[in-house]
């Protein structure tokens, strides 16, 4: 083989057919020693399955560009039938792309633009381009041959589909301006005209042109031939409508065909083998003849050809001799050789007509044997349903029942090399500007990044989207590391795509580059490069640009930190000062707790924030103050997790957040609960705890907290705490100036209420003794007096309220001899307040002192159950007796002395809850009542 170009021929006839695939392309490749594949070119009988040869083919060859073609008989140094063929071109001197365009039968232009916009050659096509310039560009030997050219395969005729393959080279001719060459043919079966297909890279298609784009510095000529000759015999098309004349020299076209022939008009033949016999011809500006077949008769009299016909065109019977048409294959080759200037010829490549087989019979095969013995192997090529070539005057034609012929010559064309050679510089000096330009647009968008952006997450992934079109080349991911950490985690991204999660120190995975992201003596991440499997060597420039990007990225990083870092102190700085400003206000202590909750939220952005204080003598705990953001009330779920870290911090007294990690007994691993993030800490005052402090925020917001950072956040919170807990402290050991106030107040409405039941009493008087009076009287300021007791022991103004009804019920059956009843108290203990403590103290009192005297009045003894429970946020005391229940008709909302009366008003109007009375076999009285939503029973 040539210095400049190899090229290898094989051939498929035994086997299945996708060993015919492999066996034709090893034969090939085996032709080849120096240079990589630039093209294969694949000839398939209809016959085989095309799918499973291309299937071989693409096994042996693997990503080399490859276009094909189904063919009416293949060529490989001679005639074959059913068989493979597999054409291999290489040479560095080649450049070579190839495209495809689908659906040729409902717009063959938009298919034509499709394949050359995939071949990337559509600038070549174009007058405008000044790439389509270089197709002025000739060889120093010669005629004047474009340094590019283009092969092509469309879909051939078939009894359902006229051929558009004139159509198409036309189109392609017209965008060229005639100055691009064009070899190729049309797809074709046997003879059957049923269907044919085109084969492009690794799809087997039909209905498609595919198309190759070559850019030779190598010599290479064609040359086209048909062996006939022009008569005397000849018509003016005088009505011509697209494929179709209708008109010969004004008269129907049949009548004209059929006196031309010199026969009667039924004894013309209807069909493309028999007219095969008697081409006609045109003659272009140039003087060639180009051969054009009927195809068909239509009834109307008009006669169907492949190529468009005109109007005004001259059609001459041609005629030719057995040997003229048998040696036209080599006229062609000889054609190629002088146009090309070619003194080397290496590889030829051979279309012919299909029906010239035909006409040649016994000596189909002379063709190919002539340009055998003539050419240097190898030879190739197909037997197609209509040619592309080059006429003789350079001009790209289309033809039928032609041959044409594509030959390459191992030798270089001087002027051609050096217009690649400029063409490369220019190319490389624009793609280096055009990169540099490109680079600075996007790094002054990445320094606006870094410049701006104040989360590092988003600005790693706002920097990863703006690597990958400053390096396509690469691909990249960001690393982050934790506070005084030397491992490394993925940052911002839920897809590594074959990138570890964790990198473990300076230990760096084979195959991939980093680049450590340093700032202020200070390692904050690395940025990982992994080039891609195309990539053979890393551009040294781009990896200065890398580190420098690498550079900036860690003083973003830095930057964000200090920035971070000074708005938390002054976010601290804005807390403590509206702490000691609420804590020196002339106002409640309860209203400068809501204060001061509501400025931590707002400061810090949070969603929610709660104080809750502790009753350590009962175990009972309150949610002293609540802020949340907005108007809305916390949901549900939320309320839920603040009670439970409330609770949870009652049992382990420690700083908890949800950057911990998840342990036993922890809250954090419960996510129904905790579906926002969240700090809770204990507040405590020499070493007793007194309260909690929750803060919640939503996490689709931004942490107010950083995980980096949560432990000064958490010691400065803590700071925050012990204050309160001095606060709470100081609370409690001004009680008793604060606490003879609530007493004195509290007295003086027990007081009116003692008026308001003593008037009661006066308007009952009647009936009444005035020492049963005086003794209801007395029992009842009794009563009120035993709230006083029990308020008088607790811390923040709750009553325990098991104790108080034992006290009541004391109260009221110490001074009965007869009858003698005993009361049995039973049910869970609960807190409640002490306006709440007040009102029910009086309606156990006038119950207890209902079944003293009616129930089980005329007895010596008797039993009292009374029950205590919650249900609901509300609490329930139940009173039952065995005693002489309720007169019939006795009517529970209307009926009863001067105490049911107050029970009623008391549960109604001061309780806001329900009071029921049952007097079937005994008397059970029921009370429901709703507790303040913010108290809790630390033993419920």
């Amino acid at each position: 083989m040539g210095v400049y170009i190899e090229t290898g021929v094989g051939k498929g006839i035994s086997g299945k057919d996708v060993d015919k695939g492999r066996e034709a392309a090893a034969e090939a490749l085996s032709g080849l020693q120096r240079f990589t594949p630039s093209l294969a070119v694949l000839f398939v009988s209809p016959e085989l399955d095309i799918e499973a040869v291309h299937r071989g083919v693409r096994e042996i060859i693997g990503d080399c560009p490859l276009i094909g073609t189904t063919t009416a008989g293949e060529i490989a140094n001679g005639h074959l039938l059913k068989s493979v063929v597999v054409a291999i071109i290489a040479s560095p001197h080649l450049r070579v792309r190839v495209g495809m365009g689908r659906e040729v039968s409902l717009d063959y232009r938009k298919a034509v633009r499709q394949a050359l916009a995939a071949a990337e050659a559509t600038d070549y096509f174009s007058a405008d381009h000044p790439l389509h310039q270089m197709v002025r560009m000739s060889t120093s030997k010669g005629t004047g041959v474009s340094p590019v050219f283009v092969i092509v395969f469309s879909p051939g005729a078939t009894k359902t589909q006229v051929s558009l393959s004139h159509d198409i080279h036309t189109e392609l001719r017209k965008a060229s301006v005639n100055r691009i060459p064009i070899f190729g043919g049309s797809s074709a079966d046997y003879f059957h005209f049923e269907t044919n297909s085109q084969i492009f890279n690794d799809a087997v298609v039909k209905d498609a042109i595919v198309l190759a784009f070559v850019e030779a510095e190598i010599l290479f000529g064609f040359g086209m031939a048909h062996g006939f000759s022009p008569t005397t015999k000849r018509a003016l098309i005088t009505k011509a409508s697209g494929h179709f004349v209708e008109e010969l020299d004004g008269r129907p076209a049949i009548e004209v065909c059929a006196e031309l022939l010199e026969m009667p008009v039924d004894r013309l033949g209807d069909g493309v083998l028999w007219f095969s016999q008697f081409p006609f011809g045109t003659t272009d500006v140039y003087g060639n003849s180009l051969l054009h077949v009927p195809e068909c008769v239509v009834p109307d009299g008009s006669i169907q050809f492949g190529p468009v016909m005109r109007t005004d065109q001259v059609l001459t019977l041609m005629k030719a001799t057995g040997d003229d048409v048998v040696r036209a294959g080599l006229t062609a080759y000889s054609n190629a050789l002088r146009q090309g200037g070619l003194s080397k010829p290496c590889f030829t490549m051979i279309l012919s007509c299909a029906l010239r087989k035909r006409l040649m019979g016994a000596n189909g095969s002379r063709e190919v044997d002539l340009i055998y013995r003539k050419a240097k192997p190898p030879v190739c090529g197909c037997y197609t349903f209509g040619e592309q070539g080059v006429s003789e005057d350079g001009l790209p034609v289309y033809s039928n029942q032609s041959v044409s012929a594509l030959v390459f010559s191992d030798e270089l064309n001087p002027v051609t090399a050096l217009m690649y050679k400029g063409k490369r510089i220019y190319h490389d000096f624009t793609s280096r500007l055009n990169k540099k330009e490109t680079q600075m647009k996007v790094m002054s968008k990445i320094n606006s990044i870094i410049q701006e952006e104040d989360d590092p997450l988003r600005l790693l992934s706002q920097l990863s989207d703006k690597l990958s079109s400053l390096f396509p080349w690469g691909d990249w991911k960001f690393y982050l590391s934790g506070d005084g950490s030397k491992d490394f985690s993925l940052a911002g991204s839920k897809n590594p795509h074959g990138f570890p999660p964790e990198i473990e120190g300076k230990a760096t995975p084979p195959g991939y580059t980093p680049i450590f992201l340093d700032s202020h003596g200070r390692r904050f991440g690395l940025l990982l490069l992994r080039k891609k499997p195309s990539v053979v060597l890393l551009d040294e420039e781009d990896m200065v640009l890398a580190r420098t990007i690498g550079r900036l990225t860690a003083r973003g990083l830095h930057r964000i930190e200090i920035d971070r870092r000074l708005m938390n102190k002054l976010m601290q700085l804005e807390i403590l000062n509206h702490l000691s400003h609420e804590i020196s206000r002339s106002i409640t202590a309860n209203t400068k707790l809501r204060n001061i909750m509501r400025h931590v939220r707002r400061i810090l952005g949070l969603s929610t924030a709660s104080l809750w204080l502790i009753d350590p003598t009962h175990q009972f705990l309150i949610k002293e103050a609540s802020s949340v953001e907005g108007a809305s009330r916390p949901g549900l779920k939320s309320a839920e997790a603040d009670e439970r870290l409330a609770r949870w911090q009652i049992e382990n007294c420690r700083p908890i957040s949800v950057f911990d990690p998840p342990r036993e007994g922890s809250p954090v691993d419960v996510p129904a609960a905790f579906a926002k993030g969240f700090v809770s800490l204990p507040i405590a005052y020499k070493g007793q705890m007194r309260g909690i402090m929750n803060l919640f925020w939503r996490k689709e917001r931004k942490s107010p907290f950083q995980c980096d950072e949560i432990e000064e956040s958490m010691e400065f919170l803590a700071g925050i705490t012990s204050q309160l807990g001095v606060f709470i402290e100081n609370r409690y050991l001004q009680k008793n100036t604060t606490f003879l106030k609530e007493i004195h107040h509290r007295v003086k409405n027990n007081l009116q209420n003692v008026a308001s039941i003593l008037r009661l009493q006066i308007r009952r008087l009647e009936g009444t003794s005035a020492e049963q009076a005086l003794s209801d009287s007395i029992s009842r300021i009794m009563s009120i007096a035993v709230v006083h007791e029990t308020l008088c022991q607790g811390e923040i103004g709750m009553v325990d309220l098991r104790r108080l009804i034992d006290n009541v019920c004391e109260l009221c059956l110490s001074g009965h001899v007869e009858p003698t009843v005993e009361a049995v108290l039973s049910g869970p203990s609960c807190m409640i307040p002490s306006r709440e403590a007040t009102s029910l103290a009086l309606i156990v009192n006038e119950l207890i002192q209902n079944v003293v005297r009616h129930g089980y009045k005329g007895r010596t003894d008797g039993s009292l159950a009374i029950t205590l429970g919650q249900a609901a946020h509300h609490v329930v005391v139940t009173i039952e007796d065995q005693g002489a229940g309720l007169p019939d008709g006795f009517d529970t909302g209307k009926d009863g002395n001067l105490g049911l009366t107050i029970v009623r008003t008391l549960v109604k109007d001061d309780l806001r809850g329900r009071f029921q009375l049952n007097g079937k076999g005994g008397t059970t009285a029921r009370i429901m009542f709703p507790l303040p939503k913010n108290y809790y029973n630390l033993n419920a």
